[in-house]
């Protein structure tokens, strides 16, 4: 079959949106190269472009040495990458298996369903690292649910999973949630009251609120973090102090040289001695949680908390508990806080969204004067809508990524066995053969009616997709849905300043001051 009679098959087959914005043209590249791919013959791995691979340091340095580079802002220099080589490039690590980079849905579903059975996600070597070297064997020679793979993940994922992914299981702590919330909205009102506006560091005030909500969950207990005279050396602060350094110092480590794997690195030294801090403050006080649990009297009538209930279940030790406890903790207090900063930015620049916001709020909740009901949050379906297009556009983390454990085709090209396939979802979101109108933040567009057109499951998927999907996404949903729903509920919220610059430091954050304007409604 000739070159031509393919493309001819490949217009039949498929035809572009209308495409407006630079990017769309790779993407809409990539739709030509999936359908023929389905014609022709696969090309091989080495026939995939991208920067020049050296010996042993593979592509670091055309990336380090590239003026699109920050460790900060790892996307500027991939979003480059794709510019220039196309819908799908060579990104060769040392230490790490050699990857291919994506940015389509298309190809995230075929690796998701090629990995359903064995999804290996390799990276946070440095994390694992730590975690087998730590004194006194505190993990037993085990990482935790975030970092490990194959048999040992599956025995942990298999037995939290329907404590923590079930509705009933999250919404028991919707009260205390709730209430953390309202106190939280006084908060705010005495910062307004105070500075006119939020004062600089407002994302710690962000973080606070997330260390307390969490804290509810995996600690079953109010930590005192609103205090308005918390101690800036209290034990809360200084966690969520640790919490910020160990993403940086990750992140340092991640995206460098990792010739820490043999000797240690100032940035590997850095993350070692936050790690262990961090460590020996959660553990303390998840010892306490469990002797205050254990000091209770049994009674039939009393709901098991998440701790109890994990630590009931058969097959699980008390260290796997502890450990999965300790990574709530970490990966709880930066994740909600920093999309809801998102959220917030986004309805301060687009009143009509706020708005509409606020009148499915005032419906919903009526004159309703008591806690929020699961049956309120069942029915806020555009505050859903308003999260969903808030992560398109700023998602939590990179992508997402996947060790095959044998062959696949991707855009047209056959992936061995071994390689990585990483999907770049903040690339995906924001392109216009994917989404129309990408760079506009308009909610409605994951309304039932889908008034944008169709928009593909494997699109948008800030919490991963498939078996390895975030264990913590119900209760950091529910998190975030609450929050949303008592702003609104009280506040109109403005933004006077120029757009926010974000950064990433394994996850986006704002690099901009959150300066804020909360006014009450009534």
């Amino acid at each position: 079959m000739s070159t031509a009679t393919r493309r001819m098959m490949v217009s039949v087959l498929w035809r572009p949106p209308a495409l407006s914005r630079g990017f769309a043209t790779t993407a809409a590249t990539h739709q030509v190269a999936a359908a023929e791919q389905r014609i022709s013959e696969p090309k091989p791995v080495y026939e995939v472009p991208g920067p020049r691979v050296f010996p042993f340091l593979g592509t670091l340095p055309s990336m380090i040495f590239d003026k699109t580079f920050r460790v900060n802002a790892p996307h500027l220099y991939l979003l480059k990458m794709m510019k220039t080589y196309g819908p799908i490039f060579k990104f060769v690590l040392p230490f790490m298996p050699p990857a291919v980079v994506v940015a389509n849905p298309y190809d995230t579903e075929a690796l998701v369903r090629a990995t359903m059975n064995n999804p290996v996600r390799d990276g946070f070597e440095s994390y694992k690292k730590i975690r087998r070297d730590a004194a006194d064997n505190y993990f037993e020679n085990k990482t935790g649910l975030l970092t490990e793979n194959g048999e040992e993940w599956w025995r942990v994922r298999s037995r939290v999973q329907p404590l923590m992914m079930r509705i009933k299981e999250v919404v028991a702590y919707l009260p205390v949630m709730d209430q953390i919330t309202l106190d939280f909205m006084d908060r705010i009102a005495s910062l307004q009251s105070q500075f006119g506006e939020m004062p600089s560091d407002f994302q710690n005030e962000l973080y606070k609120w997330a260390l307390e909500s969490i804290g509810s969950v995996t600690l079953n207990r109010r930590l005192g973090c609103l205090d308005p005279n918390i101690a800036p050396d209290s034990e809360p602060l200084r966690l969520i102090k640790l919490v910020n350094q160990l993403f940086t110092s990750l992140n340092d480590a991640e995206f460098s040289a990792h010739i820490w794997m043999y000797f240690p690195t100032p940035a590997f030294k850095k993350l070692q001695k936050t790690h262990q801090e961090f460590l020996e403050i959660a553990d303390k006080n998840i010892r306490e949680t469990e002797a205050a649990l254990l000091a209770q009297e049994p009674s039939d009538d009393r709901e098991l908390t998440l701790m109890e209930g994990l630590l009931l279940k058969p097959g699980l030790s008390r260290k796997d508990v502890v450990t999965l406890m300790l990574d709530m903790i970490f990966g709880g207090i930066d994740t909600t806080s920093n999309s809801l900063g998102f959220v917030l930015y986004l309805l301060a620049r687009n009143s009509e969204v706020q708005t509409r916001l606020q009148e499915e709020v005032d419906t919903v909740l009526g004159d309703h004067k008591g806690p929020l009901t699961p049956h309120h949050l069942a029915n806020l379906h555009y505050l859903k809508a308003v999260v969903k297009e808030s992560m398109r556009l700023y998602p939590t983390f990179l992508g997402t990524g996947r060790t095959l454990d044998k062959e696949l085709v991707i855009s047209g090209y056959l992936i061995p066995k071994g390689w990585q396939v990483m999907v770049m979802g903040t690339l995906m979101g924001r392109d216009e053969a994917f989404f129309p109108r990408a760079e506009e933040f308009l909610p409605e567009r994951w309304m039932r009616d889908r008034p944008l057109g169709p928009i593909h499951p494997f699109s948008a998927v800030p919490f991963g997709i498939g078996t390895r999907m975030c264990i913590g996404r119900r209760i950091a949903e529910q998190e975030m849905y609450i929050f949303l729903t008592r702003v609104m509920q009280r506040f109109t919220v403005d933004y006077k300043y120029e757009d926010l610059e974000i950064m990433c430091r394994l996850m986006f954050s704002s690099a901009s001051p959150l300066k804020f304007s909360f006014t009450e409604r009534r």
